[in-house]
């Protein structure tokens, strides 16, 4: 495949990522949000929850160029595979399939748009 049509390609799990991460970033600023119930369920502070919001809101930001694409789809993979420990800690092994999708379309964006040396 040319390399044209892949780059156009990455586009579509690029968009995905950022519509999901920055929706759901930015619902993690809110106290009232069922993010801020399920993280005080698992004992995560308050800090904690804003911390991973802005993580998610800056990597959704990262993915849209190029050339920090890797390392916004870095940052949610990092993300995803803490939200699966988190599930499997506290006895939830079927909610981890919630982060598999992103992680795997994350992982696809990793490979497709690696970091060039200038």
């Amino acid at each position: 495949m040319k390399r044209r049509t892949i780059d156009i390609l990455l586009w579509l799990p690029t968009i995905f990522l950022v519509y999901v991460f920055l929706r759901q970033g930015l619902a993690k600023f809110d106290a009232q949000s069922g993010w801020a119930r399920a993280f005080a369920t698992w004992h995560f502070p308050v800090w904690f929850r804003i911390a991973v919001g802005a993580a998610e809101v800056g990597a959704a930001l990262l993915l849209l160029l190029r050339r920090t694409a890797f390392f916004g789809a870095a940052i949610i993979s990092a993300i995803m595979i803490g939200a699966m420990l988190t599930h499997v800690y506290w006895h939830r092994p079927k909610a981890v399939t919630s982060a598999v999708l992103p992680l795997v379309l994350a992982a696809t964006v990793m490979i497709g748009r690696p970091p060039r040396a200038h």
